[in-house]
């Protein structure tokens, strides 16, 4: 005999089977080894994962061959399992069923003991159900224990869902009792504290769980659609089941983090089981303080109460979808009419609206339809001419700051008679002020041709999504304002127009960085001297913003004045790197510093280009027959200290001949880390049109193909070009 088992010995199998064996050989019946291996590893398995542990295993002869008994823990009985393949337990009973000649249990003060009679000829009880079987031994088992019990009615159950979720749970305990028992031999790792405790909740609801898998096992075998649900329990089965159920749904929560192999409990076991638990504890604690208990509920009613949930949670989450996708689209909205486009969208999907609008209000007073959709043609412009004063729907929202809500023909006639002669189809309308920190910046309209009532839910909905309109539009219409104040503020930077040179085309192009608020440091300029001289100037001041626009301000300005008293390149470089180091306050934190080139042209009788600068990219040059040149200007940073080096190159030009200044916006434009670089440059002039024009348009373009239309810095470019004499 193998005696004080421990439950989740991993090794109790193999030595009951060794046991089996040993005892087949001793009486001479080694062809009953197999079979008897399999029973008794079957009915040690059922002890372990249903009986609370095996205690103890016994190996007989009797007439015929051997003996086998099984001691565990727990007072009921085995279970005979529904074959699906969802089940994994409960096979073994029918195992045990169908290779035993006789097999049976008894009920002991601590337990019980299943015992099978294994001589190699099948006897009559093959042929018996498990209703049958388990029906000889209820008498036994009901004097098991001595409690109160309380017969609690819970009415009828689909028989299929019945045996399903019942399954499901027996597949949580089955893989509990494995990984339990692996953790024990070391062959796997333990299982988490919280997670044990739950093996041991799920086992002290055991006798209501098996109870109700008898019923339906025993509907099945009638051929019964629907169980009735009867137990007969204790009074301290309400609490097991309390603890059982909020086991089984933190159990839940593993199930979804993949902790375990078993998978989350499908929706209609969950409600089942929320359904039976709740109605059961109900009734057993009503019938053991013996009160009056309230009515059972239909689990049938609790169906179609968990359908107006889930239909409910669905249109919320409908909902919510559709505000995080509004949401979605006012994030990349930069203008207000994309804000506007985006919300219409979704809010008439949303709504199954016949048609939506949005107006804002008028620098001079009236209205303005941001967008519209769904309106035909002559709505549109209907809508257009409102204003603020007039007696319609979307003007009494921006007007009054209340929400509108019309919700049949006969209202809208009664309240907005004029809404009749140019929207005749819409039945019902709905509009809200778009209000941001306590100002109203439009109106969001929406209508229906058929008749709508605005549910809580729903005008929750349509605020929800005025409030995120309007933070949107603030935000749009704020960067809008803020691009257009640093656009003017870049232009007066930039000379308004390039003056003409005789027999020198001139062009100049600047392209801004980012979403255009931000304010460069690049800029361009060209100016007349004398008769036959003109100064030429490119530079880049240091940061962005208001600091670099005034930078570039006094870099510009300070170049001009300098030409007034000497037109010396390399004299006006000196004299620019002074000022820029002697405008530096000591408690300036601000870095002014700049890179610039300074040239001057002279018109005679050939045109030269003589250039000096400090720090700033080189001098390109395409000459008439199509070599290009590149000059390195080179020279010191201007602003950063009190004496510098300048460099100074000469170029002189004949017809056809182009000089091209730029700033380091262009070389170091990027594409996935790649700059365009000089030689990018060189491969632009190669190609690029003959004029002026056509080289920085070409340039332009290039650069930005390069970048894929996103500049990290700003970038300036002039080129000079002499033309035939």
């Amino acid at each position: 005999m193998l005696e004080r088992l421990q439950r989740d010995a991993v090794d109790v199998p193999r030595a009951a089977r060794a046991l089996v064996v040993e005892r087949a050989a001793e009486i001479g019946r080694e062809d009953l080894a197999d079979d008897a291996a399999l029973v008794v590893s079957e009915l040690v398995t059922n002890a372990m994962l249903h009986g609370g542990g095996c205690r103890s295993v016994d190996v007989t002869a009797c007439d015929g061959g051997l003996r086998i008994q099984v001691r565990d823990h727990s007072a009921v009985p085995p279970v005979f399992g529904h074959a699906s393949e969802e089940s994994l337990t409960g096979r073994g009973v029918r195992v045990v069923n169908r290779l035993a000649t006789r097999w049976g249990g008894d009920a002991e003060p601590d337990g019980k003991v299943v015992w099978a009679e294994v001589t190699g000829d099948h006897g009559p009880s093959h042929a018996a159900s498990s209703g049958d079987i388990l029906a000889d031994w209820a008498d036994d088992w009901s004097d098991a224990a001595e409690r109160q019990l309380f017969h609690i009615e819970l009415g009828d159950v689909p028989t299929d869902l019945l045996l399903a979720a019942k399954s499901h749970v027996d597949n949580v305990v089955r893989e509990f009792a494995l990984a339990a028992a692996g953790a024990e031999a070391g062959i796997t790792a333990a299982l988490p504290p919280d997670l044990a405790s739950l093996v041991a909740v799920v086992d002290r609801f055991a006798d209501a769980r098996l109870s109700i898998k008898h019923q339906a096992l025993e509907a099945t075998r009638r051929g019964k659609p629907t169980a009735r649900l009867a137990l007969d329990l204790p009074a301290e089965a309400a609490d097991a089941a309390v603890e059982y159920l909020a086991a089984l749904d933190e159990v839940d929560a593993y199930c979804r983090a993949m902790r375990l192999l078993t998978l989350e409990t499908p929706p209609q076991h969950k409600v089942f089981r929320h359904w039976y638990i709740g109605e059961l504890v109900t009734q057993l604690r009503a019938a053991a303080s013996g009160s009056a208990a309230p009515p059972v509920q239909a689990f049938e009613r609790r169906l179609l109460v968990e359908l107006d949930r889930v239909a409910a949670a669905q249109r919320a989450s409908m909902r919510a979808a559709r505000l995080y996708s509004v949401a979605s689209a006012l994030a990349s909205a930069g203008t207000p009419e994309a804000v506007t486009s985006a919300v219409l969208n979704e809010g008439v999907a949303a709504l199954g609206a016949s048609g939506g609008g949005v107006l804002l209000s008028g620098p001079g007073g009236g209205l303005s339809v941001s967008s519209a959709v769904g309106y035909d043609e002559a709505i549109v412009e209907r809508l257009g001419q409102e204003t603020p004063d007039d007696q319609l729907p979307a003007a009494m929202a921006l007007r009054t700051g209340e929400p509108v809500w019309l919700e049949s023909r006969a209202e809208r006639d009664r309240r907005f008679p004029d809404l009749a002669t140019f929207e005749a189809t819409t039945v019902a309308l709905c509009a809200v002020p778009l209000e941001v920190e306590g100002r109203r910046l439009g109106s969001l309209r929406f209508s229906f041709t058929e008749p709508r009532l605005f549910d809580e839910d729903e005008r929750r909905f349509v605020l929800a999504l005025a409030a995120q309109t309007a933070q949107a539009l603030d935000r749009s219409q704020l960067q809008r304002a803020r691009v257009e104040v640093s656009n003017r503020l870049q232009r007066s930077l930039l000379p308004p127009r390039l003056p003409v040179i005789p027999g020198l085309e001139v062009a100049a192009m600047y392209h801004p960085f980012g979403d255009g608020v931000e304010i460069g440091g690049d800029f361009y300029d060209v100016w007349p001297i004398d008769t036959g001289r003109w100064a030429i100037a490119i530079g880049d001041a240091a940061g962005t913003g208001p600091e670099a626009a005034a930078l570039t301000a006094l870099v510009r300005h300070t170049l001009r004045a300098l030409t007034m008293s000497s037109a010396d390149p390399e004299w006006v470089v000196r004299a620019l790197n002074t000022a820029l180091w002697n405008s530096a306050s000591e408690d300036d934190d601000d870095d002014r510093f700049c890179t610039a080139l300074f040239g001057v042209v002279s018109i005679g009788e050939c045109t030269e280009v003589k250039v000096a600068g400090g720090g700033h990219p080189p001098v390109f040059v395409r000459r008439g027959d199509g070599q290009l040149e590149t000059k390195i200007v080179g020279g010191s940073l201007l602003g950063v200290f009190p004496d510098i080096e300048v460099g100074l190159v000469e170029v002189g030009m004949e017809a056809g001949d182009a000089v091209l200044l730029l700033t380091d916006g262009v070389l170091e434009a990027r594409c996935r880390g790649a700059q365009f670089e000089i030689d990018g440059v060189l491969e632009v002039l190669g190609r690029a049109g003959g004029t002026a024009r056509a080289m920085t348009d070409d340039l332009q373009a290039a650069v930005l193909a390069h970048t894929d239309g996103v500049l990290t810095d700003d970038m300036a470019a002039v080129v000079l070009r002499a033309g035939g004499r």
